[in-house]
């Protein structure tokens, strides 16, 4: 169910495609908190120069030159998170950005943490799912397969029917400045909780 570490080792763009149908799961205090991936992209490192890493390994991007498979979080505007997954060749620094959730349980804590009711505002946007499902620098650097931040496989949940290639949208990646005419964001074709249209 949860998703090996090899899986990660995949070419970066492959990941993030791949991640969508999948589930992100944050297991805390007993209850599960669980959304699908419907929105990822995908930064490419040292060779990117939208990504984190671009500019060389530091103290804040270290997570992203170490093992894959692992949760990189950072603090952005001041106020907000956002969740990758390192991905790729362990030192290249490549990771996938999980841009939005379609939640699935523990929506009750979503509401109240995003003080909402509106379903698709839970988890539509990097700095809004990681509200919902209270992700924060602590778990920057824990491992997705062995941790309580956990990315299980799309067949976890056999509700929701796989996902067809051509039900997958790629398009230039959004809330960047810099290389952003590359093809790198994928989102799931008329899901209503992805962040934009």
């Amino acid at each position: 169910m949860i998703l090996p570490q090899t899986f990660y080792a995949q070419e970066t763009a492959t990941v993030a495609k791949q991640l969508l149908g999948c589930y992100l799961a944050h297991l805390q205090g007993g209850q599960t908190i669980l959304g699908r991936i419907v929105e990822t992209e995908a930064y490419l490192g040292l060779h990117d120069p939208a990504s984190h890493a671009f500019i060389g390994k530091t103290l804040r991007n270290s997570v992203l030159f170490g093992p894959i498979g692992h949760a990189y979080v950072y603090f952005i505007y001041g106020m907000h998170y956002c969740v990758n997954a390192v991905t790729g060749l362990e030192g290249t620094g490549e990771a996938v950005l999980i841009r939005a959730l379609e939640p699935i349980q523990g929506i009750p804590t979503m509401q109240h943490r995003r003080k909402t009711q509106n379903l698709t505002h839970l988890c539509n946007g990097p700095a809004r799912l990681t509200q919902s499902l209270a992700i924060t620098l602590a778990h920057n650097g824990l491992p997705l397969f062995d941790s309580p931040l956990q990315i299980w496989s799309p067949d976890s949940l056999p509700s929701f029917a796989p996902i067809n290639p051509t039900d997958i949208i790629e398009t230039t990646r959004i809330g960047i400045t810099k290389a952003k005419d590359l093809p790198l964001r994928f989102y799931l074709k008329n899901n209503n909780h992805i962040s934009r249209k």
